[in-house]
């Protein structure tokens, strides 16, 4: 990010003028764009099984498309684990939102061998074609549709040839983490919704999920049976101990160095929990879904919570790497399919974190700051907007980090609250160290508090 600082000043700025196309361009001859209409007030009114049917056919007709129908193309190529991929993939769907380019194809670097290609994880994941970013619903709520709801950037993109593509990799050009200071302002995060960024986030993240889970059905409903899911009041908890990991893991200390210390407290922390709020729990008692790249750590979970409160700890049927032996991103994989359901299983924590009443971070992580902070914050807004009926028998969705040593929880329900560190309720020993906090979530570079300051030039992103 420094170095596109560095170059911005001697780069050409991409001066723009209507990349706001009428959208009967992107739709083949003949056919006609779904308008199925959701309510501003109620995003509900349109069903996810209308929205799947819609996105499923969008995808299709993604495919073979013209270069008149689709004159800019964004390809971004995806890099590393899955947190980290998700976070800078939003990034480029804020891009295009903002540019008014309707979908964006997710690729991978080939790390399946065989005869896998770039396309080859996310088609297994999602299913082939593009992720949409002009959804024809949500009323008013539509930001690509309707631009005025929050400030754009003063610039526009130029494509003098209509065939051209934007490609991606790994970073987005333009974005970088929430830092204060050196990014987005709390203050100017609240008066400029960050470009509409938490709102596009969620709009990918479930797009996402739906279509993880139209594509692994009888595999999510296998879990959701055997873990009585849905008669729960259900915390998501990852706990990444690294498994070996060293490098940037270790020099960031997001490692536990007490796992078996950590485990004790925080079985204790959450039994106190759901003592003192037992109210929330009357109708649906609290389970915690666990997320984690150690095998050992269930059974160290279970024996605590056997001793203690019983709480049930549970997971999906997963197989780990051998104990004290991390995952490697740069690495190939030989045997194609170990290596295509080792990144289903990761997406199927994910996917259930986000089915979660509210998801506990051991450690920071971009795994938990992508679909699963995105979706509780999501679900935090819509329950303070219908404070009547269930109301207190319901239990809140919060987001939150746990302490260090375990003992401690720290839950926002806002995502300025959680940035800020500012939390909507901390539980435990409050003067237990915090989580070590770094900012995973990215949004766009701000200078001097204004607009995006010239940062899409032309050297910064690379062009066909």
């Amino acid at each position: 990010m420094t170095m596109l600082r560095t170059v911005i000043p001697f780069c050409l700025v991409i001066v723009l003028f209507n990349l706001r196309l009428d959208l009967s361009r992107f739709i083949p001859e003949g056919e006609t764009a779904p308008q199925l209409a959701a309510s501003p007030k109620n995003h509900s009114a349109l069903s996810n099984d209308e929205y799947l049917k819609w996105l499923q056919e969008a995808r299709r007709r993604s495919l073979n498309l013209s270069s008149t129908e689709e004159p800019i193309r964004i390809m971004y190529r995806a890099m590393n684990g899955l947190g980290h991929q998700l976070t800078r993939l939003s990034a480029a769907y804020h891009f295009a939102m903002l540019y008014q380019i309707p979908r964006v194809w997710p690729t991978h670097n080939p790390y399946c061998r065989g005869n896998s290609t770039i396309f080859t994880i996310y088609d297994y994941l999602i299913g082939e074609g593009q992720l949409m970013v002009d959804i024809p619903f949500f009323g008013d709520n539509n930001l690509y549709r309707n631009p005025n709801l929050f400030p754009r950037p003063n610039i526009t993109l130029d494509h003098q040839d209509q065939q051209r593509v934007i490609h991606f990799s790994n970073e987005v050009q333009g974005y970088g983490h929430a830092r204060a200071g050196k990014l987005w302002s709390i203050e100017y995060l609240k008066k400029g919704n960050a470009l509409g960024k938490e709102v596009t986030d969620y709009q990918l993240y479930h797009q996402l999920m739906l279509l993880f889970e139209h594509k692994h059905k009888a595999r999510i409903q296998k879990v959701l049976e055997a873990t009585r899911f849905n008669e729960h009041t259900v915390f998501g908890l990852h706990i990444r101990t690294g498994n070996g990991e060293t490098g940037d893991f270790t020099f960031k200390g997001r490692g536990m160095n007490d796992l078996d210390g950590w485990v004790a407290r925080v079985v204790l922390l959450l039994c106190d929990y759901e003592q003192k709020h037992s109210h929330y729990f009357t109708k649906k008692p609290l389970m915690v879904y666990v997320g984690t790249d150690t095998g050992s750590v269930m059974q160290k979970l279970r024996a605590a919570s056997n001793k203690t409160c019983e709480i049930p700890f549970v997971s999906s049927d997963q197989t780990f790497v051998e104990e004290g032996k991390s995952v490697t991103w740069n690495l190939g994989y030989d045997d194609l399919d170990k290596c295509l359901t080792g990144w289903e299983d990761m997406f199927l924590d994910m996917y259930l974190f986000t089915r979660c009443n509210s998801v506990m971070a051991g450690t920071y992580s971009s795994f938990t700051q992508s679909a699963p902070l995105s979706f509780m914050m999501h679900k935090a807004k819509r329950q303070q907007l219908q404070q009547q009926g269930e109301g207190d028998e319901q239990h809140p969705h919060y987001f939150c980090d746990v302490g260090v040593d375990g003992n401690r929880m720290d839950c926002a329900s806002t995502l300025i609250g959680w940035l800020n560190q500012t939390t909507s309720m901390t539980w435990g020993v409050l003067n237990a160290t915090k989580q070590r906090m770094k900012h995973e979530i990215m949004f766009p570079v701000l200078e001097g508090g204004g607009a995006i300051a010239q940062a899409f030039g032309r050297a910064g992103i690379k062009m066909d």
